[in-house]
């Protein structure tokens, strides 16, 4: 099986490092526009191959379509990051522009891959994937519900002094004010969050679920990776059969829970 990540910046290599050390492919294609960035990026991947023990093999290439030929799953996070006082939406007219080149190649090798979108603004990008693929709508999701759902449950485990294991949630609509939290489907160890933690309290890690991205690129001075990347190799799990679990994602042409 081969799996292509296309972009090799913190998110791309961050999704390609977590796909490689799951074993989830033989090949895990690393590709990026920058000469020598996706294969200095594999090769530093596959060196902790002895140490992590696994055999999955990360390959970088140059802007080299033909390398991702046959890929049963793509994940798409080429694009700019957001900077401090960026919302999502202001990268839009450049990312889509990034998105639609991306996804034209991406369809032409490998006309049966199943395509995954991280590019911000997600929603947006999803949809203009979908667009330009011309692919059934099942075939392109978007990984922000997972994300969300991780930065809700993170903040709920921190505040309630307890595992994240144990948290149960769910965040479904948008990537960012527009997504909605469901506390009363929420659970710790099967207890009802809502018993748990004062409504404040509650309303508060809600708010700033919301505004998770943005606090991020306050501290940092750029997106996050680490979270999304993980995210993305998530569903790629799900997809190649290893997980069975129900996820929140956005599909090509809405937003969907399936």
């Amino acid at each position: 099986m081969k799996i292509t990540v296309v972009g090799a910046g913190n998110v791309g290599a961050t999704c390609a490092n977590v796909i490689a050390h799951k074993e989830l492919a033989t090949e895990v294609i690393l590709i990026d526009i920058k000469e020598g960035l996706a294969e200095g990026k594999s090769l530093d991947i596959w060196q902790t191959a002895p140490i992590n023990l696994f055999d999955s093999q990360p390959i970088g290439v140059t802007n080299d379509y033909a390398k991702t030929a046959g890929s049963e799953v793509v994940v798409i996070t080429s694009g700019v990051p957001r900077k401090p006082g960026m919302s999502r939406d202001d990268l839009i007219a450049t990312n889509a522009s990034i998105v639609k080149s991306v996804a034209e190649n991406v369809i032409q090798h490998s006309p049966d891959a199943i395509i995954i979108i991280v590019s911000n603004p997600l929603d947006v990008m999803s949809y203009c994937a979908y667009l330009t693929a011309k692919i059934d709508s099942s075939r392109i999701f978007g990984m922000a519900g997972i994300l969300d759902t991780a930065r809700f449950r993170a903040s709920l485990a921190e505040a309630l002094d307890v595992s994240p294991k144990d948290i149960q949630t769910v965040l479904m609509g948008g990537h960012g004010d527009t997504m909605v939290p469901l506390p009363r489907y929420t659970t710790v160890a099967g207890i009802p969050v809502t018993e748990l933690i004062a409504e404040d309290k509650l309303t508060a890690i809600i708010e700033r679920t919301k505004k998770g991205g943005g606090e991020i690129v306050n501290l940092l001075g750029t997106s996050a990776w680490y979270a999304p990347g993980a995210a993305a190799a998530q569903m790629v799990e799900a997809i190649v059969g290893i997980r069975s679990e129900f996820f929140p994602v956005v599909h090509g042409c809405r937003v969907n829970t399936d």
